[in-house]
Parts: C-alpha cells; sequence; structure tokens
C-alpha cells in the first residue's frame, strides 16, 4: 500500500495530509514540490483517492472500484494533465475548465484536477487558471506537481498550499530495491549509484552494470590471491565485452570505488561473497589509498578515453606501482 510508503519515505508530508483528512479541512489547492523520485504523483493520486474514497480512514482505502479506476486514470471527475517534454498550453486548461464548470458526473459528486511538471504551464495558460483557483468551489480541489518552484507563477504559489518533498536517502533507496525484490548487493550498490527513486529499477536489469558487478567481484576475489592472475583476467574480460565496453567500465570503476568506500567504513554486507571480500582486505596488506587513486584516476580518465582497453590497461599499470 502506497501509503506505508508515503509515511516512511515523507513522514511531514504523510501528517500534513494525515491532519488535513481528519479534521476535513483539505485545501483547495496543493503545490507539491521536491526533487524526482520523491512520491510527488504517487502522493497526489493518494490525495485524488481519499477525496472520493467512500472505505477510507484517514486515507484511501487504495482497494475499492474508485480508488483502483483513479489510480488508472480512469475516473469521470479526475483529470489530469502531464506534458514532460513540453509546455502545458492553454487549450489544456481550457478544456479542464470547461469540464469543471459543469455538474460532477460520478456519485461522489467532487473533482480533482493533478497538473504535473507545473513550471512548463505557459503565462497565459497560467494566468487562465487564477479565476479558477481564486473562487474555489467546495467540490474541488487542485494539485500542481513541480520539481522547481521558481518556475511557477507566483500567484499560483500564493493561493496554494505549499508540502515539500525532502529528497531519499539511500536508505530509502536500499529499502525499495529490497521491497522490490532485488539481492542484497545489488540493491546496495544501486542505492548508492542513483539520485532518484526511478532510476532503481532500470540499473538492476542493466545488462552492463550486471556484467560490472560480476567481474569487479571475480576480479577481487583473484586479487587477494594472484595479482598477476586478476590483471589477466580483468584485460580479458573487458575485451570481450566490446559492444557495451564502457559501460561495463564505467560501471567497474564506481563498484570499485564504492568497495573501498565499504571497506573503509567497515560497512557488514549481507551478501556472503561481498562481505568475505571486506573480510579478506580487512586481515590482508590491502593499500586501499594507492588502490583508490588508481580507481579514482581511471573514473576521471574515462570521458576523455577513446579507448577502454587502453585505460584498463593504463590502470593495470598503475595498480602494479601500488
Amino acid at each position: 500500500m502506497f501509503k506505508e510508503v508515503l509515511e516512511t519515505t515523507q513522514p511531514i508530508v504523510y501528517q500534513t495530509l494525515t491532519n488535513a483528512l481528519e479534521s476535513e479541512h483539505l485545501s483547495h489547492c496543493y503545490l507539491f514540490v521536491g526533487d524526482k523520485g520523491t512520491h510527488k504523483l504517487e502522493t497526489s493520486f493518494l490525495l485524488a483517492q481519499s477525496i472520493i474514497c467512500e472505505n477510507r480512514k484517514t486515507f484511501a482505502c487504495e482497494k475499492c472500484v474508485n480508488c483502483r479506476r483513479i489510480q488508472e486514470n480512469n475516473y469521470a471527475d479526475l483529470i489530469y494533465i502531464d506534458e514532460d517534454d513540453k509546455n502545458i498550453k492553454t487549450k489544456l486548461i481550457e478544456n479542464l475548465q470547461h469540464r469543471f464548470e459543469k455538474t460532477a458526473l460520478e456519485k461522489a459528486g467532487k473533482k480533482v484536477f493533478i497538473i504535473n511538471n507545473c513550471e512548463k504551464l505557459t503565462t497565459k495558460a497560467a494566468n487562465s487558471l487564477l479565476k479558477f483557483i481564486e473562487e474555489p468551489t467546495g467540490n474541488t480541489t487542485g494539485i500542481f506537481i513541480t520539481t522547481q518552484v521558481d518556475g511557477v507563477l507566483p500567484t499560483i504559489v500564493s493561493r496554494s498550499q505549499t508540502l515539500n518533498f525532502k529528497p531519499l536517502n539511500k536508505e530509502d533507496f536500499f529499502s525499495y530495491a529490497i521491497e522490490k525484490n532485488i539481492d542484497h548487493l545489488s540493491a546496495h550498490l544501486i542505492s548508492n549509484l542513483v539520485s532518484r527513486e526511478v532510476d532503481i529499477i532500470p540499473l538492476s536489469k542493466n545488462k552492463s552494470f550486471n556484467e560490472a558487478v560480476e567481474i569487479f567481484c571475480e576480479f577481487m576475489d583473484r586479487f587477494f590471491v594472484n595479482r598477476t592472475d586478476s590483471y589477466f583476467y580483468l584485460q580479458n574480460s573487458i575485451a570481450n565485452n566490446k559492444r557495451n565496453q564502457r559501460d561495463v567500465i564505467k560501471y567497474f570503476l564506481d563498484v570499485s570505488l564504492l568497495f573501498i568506500e565499504d571497506y573503509l567504513n567497515n560497512f557488514n554486507s549481507e551478501d556472503k561473497n561481498y562481505f568475505n571480500l571486506l573480510e579478506t582486505a580487512k586481515n590482508s596488506d590491502f593499500n586501499y589509498s594507492g588502490v583508490m587513486k588508481a580507481f579514482i584516476d581511471s573514473r576521471t580518465s574515462l570521458n576523455k578515453a577513446a579507448n577502454g582497453l587502453l585505460l584498463i590497461d593504463q590502470l593495470i599499470y598503475k595498480l602494479l606501482e601500488v
């Protein structure tokens, strides 16, 4: 249920909406502000469900027919506008106004509009909304969503209750990844590599990322036993990845640097193989500072390097000097 996710990841937003729903003092307009991936859109649909749901206890049940219809954007008295890649033009807003000036079509008699990326409203479109939100009716609720509050017309900001969504942290990302049945090691690595929740699942399915993790684990297994063997293995593994070579190298270097960070932070991994690698590093003559510098230099040079294999050769040369 999304309301449990909201309570965990956005406790202030959750409590603010809880108070409003329990006291039945919802604002006629809300402005949801926050980074991508902070559940603003999901919260807007949950709020719409909670306004309509007849089974709600504070928040919507999220299970009834009306809740499902809202979630599927198939409810006659819900208008959802999202023009992610272009400006929101006046015609769309005029259509919204025309529909909402009429009597509600659904039994609940309540109407909700959601405008995602509302900073993309053209000035004319935004101005045409002003009369609509300045003289609200009791049965209409508007929800504006933005990542850039500075780009929203000040008069919209002043007439809306602003709710700020805090950026999600690594723990939030990790919990989400585990919830989506991503293995512990990948969940840990991905939660440190992404800056948005929406990127977690795509990265977990990314072939280059998964190959890089596999190469890294095998490389480190060999590194602590026979460094020369580990270098040959790395060269051959990268050479065999001709199609997505640069991506594999990028993720390999990213994971390598995360491993050293975990080593320094005494991270206790639930993945047995990764845990053993960290323990082996602690109990060996692991010159982490020299190895880290070699990886950092290679990661910095990756964007400029024309030849991925040459970059790996240079990395190995630096590691031989450690």
